[in-house]
């Protein structure tokens, strides 16, 4: 996105929340040579209800691994880096929110269970890197908690127009907001210093073809990635008012970019439909 493109989302949307402070201050550090396990403990600890649910999810059966930890120390030592860093962002994802009712639960839902859905894709079909697939789903609709930020009313009403079938989400967006909930998203990311492969997939996630896959194949992968995880969160109701058993995953785009075979489409849905709710209340708690 172009500083041009950033400033008019600013100005007709006000501004664009600022990342979580402990988020920032993870990231920063992870950028220096110097920086051991024990300086990342110290500052995540800063923020006991983002610290308490990274350590929670690294005893998840989503790392599963071997033994218990029991301090964020050795969690960083055991997972790395990478799977750190989508931790603390997803641990902290919760707090844009300026208020958490019903709307809220189901945007951080919807949130946290694509980030997962997303992880799982890129593993099974090995389309992405998994940490990247988990951050990238995890954010794609960071445009929809900002509009909802906004103006929870006119949110309401939008989402109120797609459930009762009035239009698609970009015409009731576009009715209600001067920008919908993918350009929002794209200039949040950019605001973040995110790469353009985590901007340009929260732009596009709902129409992939943005992507051209010839140039850029990765990105173009990263973003079926995430759509696909999409598409399984509506079948199955996750982060939605009500499941959507009309959806045909193995017959979208994503799915033809992906390679998924009709069987291979129901088995990962239902691998993930156990896990969610096995693991749902280690990552929504």
């Amino acid at each position: 996105m172009e500083m041009s493109e950033l400033q008019s989302v600013v100005q007709a949307i006000g501004d664009l929340p600022p990342m979580p402070i402990v988020a920032v201050k993870v990231l920063e550090m992870l950028q220096k040579p110097d920086t051991t396990a024990e300086k990342l403990a110290k500052t995540i600890s800063s923020d006991q209800a983002v610290s308490a649910r990274v350590l929670k999810i690294a005893n998840s059966s989503f790392y599963s691994l071997r033994r218990k930890v029991t301090t964020l120390e050795h969690a960083i030592v055991i997972l790395g880096e990478k799977t750190l860093k989508s931790l603390v962002l997803a641990s902290s994802l919760k707090g844009i929110n300026k208020s958490f009712g019903l709307m809220e639960k189901m945007l951080w839902e919807d949130s946290l269970g694509c980030a997962i859905g997303s992880r799982m894709v890129a593993v099974w079909f090995k389309s992405a890197d998994p940490e990247e697939a988990f951050v990238a789903g995890l954010f794609r609709h960071i445009g929809k908690m900002v509009l909802n930020n906004l103006d929870p009313e006119k949110f309401r009403k939008v989402m109120e127009a797609v459930y009762n079938g009035e239009g698609s989400e970009e015409e009731m967006e576009a009715l209600f907001f001067p920008y919908g909930h993918a350009e929002v998203g794209e200039a949040v990311l950019t605001k973040w210093n995110f790469s353009e492969d985590l901007t340009l997939v929260a732009r596009y996630h709902n129409d992939i073809s943005g992507i051209d896959p010839v140039e850029q194949p990765e990105r173009h992968r990263l973003a079926a990635t995430v759509n696909f995880a999409d598409a399984m969160l509506r079948r199955l109701g996750i982060g939605q008012r009500q499941p959507d058993g009309s959806i045909e995953l193995s017959t979208l785009p994503s799915a033809r970019t992906l390679g998924v075979e009709p069987d291979q489409a129901e088995q990962l849905l239902e691998e993930f439909r156990c896990f969610f709710e096995k693991e749902r209340s280690t990552f929504l708690g």
